[in-house]
């Protein structure tokens, strides 16, 4: 089976929600991090964030089969979050554990 990179990026309001609902539906490991998103595509975001030309954004990284994706993807559209998230996933061509 493909092991598959799926990452979420959402408001960094909406972080523990996504997180928590994704914990709920698999014991993948999660790996959040805080992100600064600089560009032009503004559609996501707050007022303020209008303003600074700056979206705090929130990413949440996990591995799973790819039969898991879409199910994690309908999890995450259920939450209770507040904001739009966006998501990609990308397959995994190696990984390991060193120790």
């Amino acid at each position: 089976m493909t092991d598959m990179l799926l990452t979420f990026y959402c408001a960094a309001i909406d972080r523990d929600v996504v997180a928590d609902a994704l914990r709920r539906q698999t014991s993948a490991p999660l790996h959040l991090r805080d992100e600064q998103v600089l560009g032009r595509d503004f559609g996501d975001a707050l007022t303020g964030e209008k303003v600074r030309g700056a979206l705090r954004r929130a990413a949440i990284d996990l591995i799973v089969e790819a039969e898991a994706v879409s199910i994690l993807v309908g999890t995450v559209a259920d939450a209770r979050r507040g904001h739009p998230v966006r998501w990609h996933s990308m397959a995994v061509s190696a990984r390991g554990r060193i120790a």
